[in-house]
């Protein structure tokens, strides 16, 4: 949309564009918004053979785009609307449309305000990364990461995008990883271990994340130690729940000032105008998403790891 810094950097807010499938309210960051327009169908191309949810290519810009049925994707009743509405989005440097009944409005809250999902709504919890309440209802923050990996796994965080050599000096960093989506932080983990960063610790959300940063440095100044000892390097997404990453990186270096220890934000929304945002709150380093061979040299060289 358009190329405006909407909020300051750091704040723990974000603007959520309310959508709807039937009599459900779904949400997602407007700054993934790359247009919305009305359904088209004589722009459609479909493709055989293809995922149910899958609707086929869509002629958009003198480009072609994926376009998903997101009330297919989640199950739900596939009740037909007179005028559906497409959302074009831009996350990880990739363009795909989402079929909708419809929009809404533009809601500005805080992360805080933003429930992780935990145990709630089974139905949904892995297309779903949190909920928030607005005006007698709960708005359900859609996973937009996990739709596409799932529809098109070339296109996710696997194995195939990690060189799994293993570096001496890995195994003796504390790494503190946030991520609210359960399959990126399970995988990146996971590929973490695998590659030999063995002390990794994990958060869904950037407030679990700060209290225990804070833990940590009211022991190492108690026990007399320094923070690196404890604390190695943090890798954080950007958007979740309860705070972001960006106020976590504003946190860890201008309240506590620990400015030995690198942040690097790993987000799906980097562009210009997010890596001035980043810049501002005081991050090490930032990183588009799904480049985890990237991620683990980046993390080499503000940790001082180097080549055998």
């Amino acid at each position: 949309m358009g190329n405006e810094i909407l909020l300051e950097s750091g704040t723990n807010e974000v603007e959520i564009l309310e959508f709807f499938l039937g009599e459900q309210g779904f949400g997602i960051n407007i700054a993934k918004i790359a247009q919305i327009l009305p359904f088209e169908r004589s722009k459609l191309t479909v493709v055989p053979h293809s995922s149910p949810a899958f609707m086929g290519a869509l002629l958009w810009q003198g480009q072609t785009i994926p376009l998903i049925d997101l009330k297919s994707f989640l199950h739900l009743p596939p009740l037909a609307v007179e005028h559906p509405i497409v959302l074009v989005t831009e996350f990880n440097g990739v363009k795909n449309g989402f079929l909708t009944d419809g929009v809404n409005r533009i809601h500005r809250v805080s992360w805080g305000a933003i429930s992780p999902m935990g145990a709630l709504l089974d139905r949904y919890s892995s297309a779903c990364t949190g909920s928030i309440h607005i005006e007698d209802k709960d708005i359900m923050l859609i996973d937009f990461e996990f739709i596409i990996a799932s529809i098109n796994p070339e296109t996710s965080i696997s194995n195939k995008h990690m060189n799994q050599q293993v570096e001496t000096g890995r195994e003796n960093k504390w790494i503190i990883f946030v991520e609210d989506s359960a399959f990126i932080r399970n995988t990146i983990a996971s590929q973490l271990q695998k590659c030999g960063f063995a002390q990794v610790d994990v958060f869904e959300n950037g407030l679990d994340a700060c209290n225990h940063i804070q833990h940590l440095v009211e022991k190492t100044v108690k026990d007399g130690a320094d923070i690196l000892s404890a604390l190695s390097l943090v890798v954080t997404d950007i958007e979740m729940p309860k705070m972001d990453g960006l106020a976590l990186c504003k946190f860890i270096k201008k309240e506590l000032r620990l400015e030995t220890v690198p942040v690097i934000l790993f987000s799906s929304l980097i562009n210009e105008q997010m890596a001035l945002k980043c810049q501002e709150v005081g991050a090490n380093a930032f990183l588009t998403k799904p480049r985890v061979d990237e991620l683990v040299v980046l993390m080499d060289s503000l940790l001082e790891i180097s080549k055998d």
